[in-house]
Formats: structure tokens, C-alpha cells, sequence
């Protein structure tokens, strides 16, 4: 797999607005890394669990996006997280990867990592393409 940068998500204003850059894109996985900044924590200093579900779903949809044509894109349909410990520290990590891409729908997982690489969140979704 030749891994690369794709800068798909330059005009995404929302992962500007968190800090959430694209580290690596290879076919069919993604790695994503987000600062961790005051503005996405919640009352006890961690990160508000909708964050984390964002890079769940940003993590497969960046995987996702590595194996579609130009124009095409997948939107989502269905999303679960399992969250297993606080999100905390300086970064965190989402690797996200496509388990099966259909002709119609495509399911994949993401796994968040702190900075200890202990898991944070786990979490599958599914995407209608488009």
C-alpha cells in the first residue's frame, strides 16, 4: 500500500475549527491526529465525548474516501462508539479503516488512541455512497 497525504479535507471547516489533521491515508485506512485544546473539552477537563465520536467517524470516513473516485463521497448512516476511558493528554490519535465496501453501503472501525496509545474510544460505521 503506498501511503499518502490526500488534502481532500483542506475546505473542512469544522476539522480546522478542532484542530484535526490527516496524517497518513493509505487504501482503505486512515490515521488522524487532534490536539487536544480547550475549546473540544467538557466541565472535568476531558474531551466531550461528541468530539470523540467525530473522529470515529472522520477517521473510517478519511479511509473511506481513500478508495473512492474523485466526486464521489459516502455519507453516514450509522455510527456507535464504545467509550473506554477518559480522553485526556496532549493529542489523540484515530485510526480508521474500511471493512467492507459494498456497491451501495460500506462498514469500517475506528480505534482512538491517547498519548499513552492506551484506547479511549472504540467505535463501526456505516456510510450510504453518494
Amino acid at each position: 500500500m503506498d501511503k499518502q497525504i490526500k488534502n481532500g479535507m483542506k475546505n473542512n471547516p469544522y476539522w480546522k475549527h478542532i484542530g484535526l489533521k490527516e496524517i497518513e491515508l493509505s487504501e482503505g485506512a486512515a490515521i488522524l491526529e487532534l490536539p487536544i485544546i480547550y475549546e473540544i473539552t467538557q466541565s472535568r477537563g476531558n474531551v466531550h465525548g461528541g468530539v470523540v465520536a467525530s473522529l470515529v467517524d472522520a477517521a473510517v470516513g478519511a479511509a473511506l474516501r481513500s478508495l473512492l473516485p474523485g466526486g464521489k463521497a459516502g455519507v453516514t448512516v450509522e455510527l456507535k462508539v464504545n467509550y473506554l476511558r477518559p480522553a485526556s493528554g496532549d493529542r489523540l490519535i484515530a485510526k480508521g479503516r474500511v471493512i467492507k465496501k459494498g456497491n451501495s453501503l460500506v462498514v469500517g472501525e475506528a480505534t482512538i488512541l491517547n498519548d499513552e496509545e492506551k484506547e479511549v474510544a472504540v467505535g463501526l460505521v456505516t456510510y450510504m455512497l453518494n
